[in-house]
């Protein structure tokens, strides 16, 4: 009676494995690389308030349609090149400019992330980031 050999089916499965491990690509994410500021230090249980001017902060608000509404100006939307033109406008009249984007819950993740690569295309450093 004829017989097939299985003496090396486990070697074979075992370099099926290594080959399979070795040559697997895996999906890296990678997140928005931002450089967040020290936390600030609070004395004695008080807080510190803070108010900005809109000579000092740009408020960008991002509505769940794509709508952009620039401090309080009515929404409207707004392309990739014209927001550039808008960053430096605004930090030309002012160089250490906070920019605070506001986007909504229901606003598409890319639109969020359209602007803030805009914003970090312009070298802008002080961004402040929030959902409503």
């Amino acid at each position: 009676m004829a017989a097939i050999p299985t003496a090396s089916t486990g070697d074979i499965a075992f370099l099926l494995i290594i080959f399979f491990m070795s040559t697997t690509k895996f999906d890296v994410k990678e997140g928005i690389k931002l450089v967040l500021p020290q936390a600030a230090e609070v004395e004695s249980g008080k807080t510190q308030t803070l108010t900005l001017t809109e000579k000092e902060m740009t408020r960008i608000q991002i509505l769940p349609d794509g709508q952009i509404a620039l401090n309080r100006e009515a929404p409207r939307y707004i392309e990739s090149s014209e927001l550039d033109v808008i960053i430096q406008q605004k930090v030309q009249i002012n160089p250490d400019m906070i920019f605070k984007v506001i986007t909504d819950r229901e606003t598409k993740y890319s639109e969020m992330i359209r602007v803030v690569d805009r914003l970090k295309a312009a070298k802008i450093e002080k961004i402040s980031l929030s959902t409503s």
